[in-house]
């Protein structure tokens, strides 16, 4: 009896962790919420707000397709640009490193 209590508790703790699990972190939708409003939804900064602001075209982009996902948030944050207009606080760690890791891809020309 004892053991049969012992397994349906330890049954009822891992759905508990697998029900908490967070969700994985789709760095394109991140890209399209928060980076597509100036560096446009293709990354090829063809909107009127990147022109304005001079935005960078990610798409094609050797020297950022060098960087890793780390490196690009990295700079991101880093951007004086970046820090006047987008507010990176409100994303996590796993957000920003997703929505580097899309850009990357935009940068190799995927």
């Amino acid at each position: 009896m004892k053991l049969i209590f012992a397994i349906m508790v330890g049954m009822l703790g891992l759905a508990t962790t697998i029900a908490r699990a967070d969700p994985p972190v789709d760095g394109a939708t991140i890209f399209e919420t928060r980076c597509a409003r100036c560096h446009g939804d293709t990354g090829k900064a063809d909107t009127s707000e990147a022109r304005a602001l001079k935005a960078r075209p990610l798409v094609n982009d050797s020297e950022l397709a060098q960087m890793t996902p780390a490196e690009i948030v990295s700079a991101v944050k880093s951007d004086l640009k970046h820090q006047g207009i987008v507010d990176l606080n409100d994303l996590t760690d796993a957000e920003l490193q997703a929505a580097a890791a899309f850009v990357s891809e935009l940068a190799k020309g995927r």
